[in-house]
């Protein structure tokens, strides 16, 4: 028990000592989940007090509201009671990032992969992929990739161990009630939920805490927007750009499977004229530049039957998102990857197997340092 206590909270400590030296302030400038977890220990689902210059509100007389989903907020309760709106959403996302690095590990151990392909992987979590400037952007998109990074790395370890279906189905509860995005992936997690335990009535308690997290989802919008259905982000106002291409062809078009693409694998840094010549484009950058270790998937011969499972989580998240107008605006990298990054990195353990060899050793070193590029730039640019 020492031991597997020991290797998590030690990858813990070093991710976040890492991350506050290096972003020992972080960007105050949109808390929106700060707001929304005031307003809940209020026992009100509109926000007060949020600053003139927030965008991705609805307002409705003279009420605001945010669109985005609740648990977030709800992790962000307690610190919020203790300091106020004062609180620091970006720290706290830092705790996040590092419990994830945490629990990767923990459940790769649970796997049965040894110790290096673990830190190997923990490496590739924290800094060797875009979360390293998200956690440095740490504003309130990015605040919620944390989150559901933290909640896949729980789905997994779950999955890793008795893989107990009620368990099983609040996680995934958790994960899509911080971005709608994951929800897709609930079949897939359920084919793999009966893969496990061979009996339909193992989905039942998976099924009731889908449903339970359905019911607070209705509800909250219910109690925001007079209307379950009403997500609310039909009701904000957009940037030009943006709301022309919805207005044309809705929030989900084949139009913008291309331009998705283009960010996951195409996308280069934009040219400057000055040193250091190169700058990170806001419309993301593909996933060999910031995550080079992706290339390691296409030389495996990994067990197909081990691999399936998780290649269908992470497509049923993946191709969906490939038919939403934003590929995510101002950012390092390609976000959305962070959906599914984590069981990406179960794949990555099975390609390396019994350990990375040295051309990997090397592709995880240049993820790191085009990362840790891109925390400077973040900064640089006041993303």
């Amino acid at each position: 028990m020492r031991r597997s206590l020991l290797e998590p909270a030690v990858v813990f400590a070093v991710a976040l000592v890492i991350y506050v030296m290096v972003t020992p302030r972080t960007n105050t400038a949109y808390r929106h989940y700060v707001y929304m977890a005031s307003a809940f220990l209020q026992g009100r689902v509109d926000l007060r007090g949020l600053p003139a210059h927030y965008h991705d509100v609805i307002r409705i007389g003279d009420r605001v509201y945010a669109p985005f989903p609740p648990v977030p907020a709800v992790l962000l309760m307690p610190v919020v009671a203790l300091q106020g709106e004062g609180a620091d959403q970006g720290r706290v996302g830092q705790v996040l990032a590092g419990a994830a690095a945490a629990v990767l590990v923990a459940a790769l151990r649970r796997m049965g992969f040894p110790l290096a392909v673990r830190l190997f992987c923990a490496a590739a979590l924290s800094f060797g992929s875009v979360l390293w400037p998200a956690v440095a952007i740490g504003t309130t998109w990015f605040f919620a990739q944390v989150v559901v990074v933290l909640a896949m790395a729980v789905l997994v370890w779950e999955m890793a161990g008795g893989a107990r279906p009620a368990v099983v189905g609040a996680v995934l509860a958790a994960a899509w009630l911080t971005r709608l995005s994951v929800l897709p992936a609930v079949p897939a997690v359920a084919a793999i939920l009966w893969l496990r335990h061979r009996t339909l009535r193992a989905l039942v308690p998976f099924a009731l805490a889908s449903a339970a997290g359905m019911a607070v989802y209705l509800t909250y919008n219910a109690l925001r927007f007079g209307d379950p259905l009403q997500s609310g982000y039909g009701l904000l106002s957009m940037a030009s750009a943006s709301a022309d291409a919805v207005a044309r062809w809705g929030f989900f078009n084949v139009r913008y499977v291309p331009e998705h693409l283009a960010a996951m694998f195409l996308r280069l840094p934009d040219l400057i004229p000055d040193p250091p010549y190169l700058r990170p484009s806001p419309h993301g950058m593909a996933l060999w530049i910031t995550s080079p270790v992706v290339v390691r998937l296409l030389f495996t011969r990994a067990d197909r039957r081990a691999w399936l499972p998780w290649a269908a989580v992470i497509l049923s998240m993946l191709v969906p998102m490939l038919f939403f107008f934003s590929v995510g605006w101002v950012q390092y990298g390609y976000r959305y990857s962070l959906d599914w990054w984590v069981p990406v990195l179960v794949l990555l353990a099975g390609a390396l197997r019994s350990g990375p060899l040295a051309v990997d050793l090397a592709l995880l070193a240049a993820g790191i340092a085009v990362n840790g590029t891109g925390v400077y730039w973040v900064r640089a640019l006041g993303w």
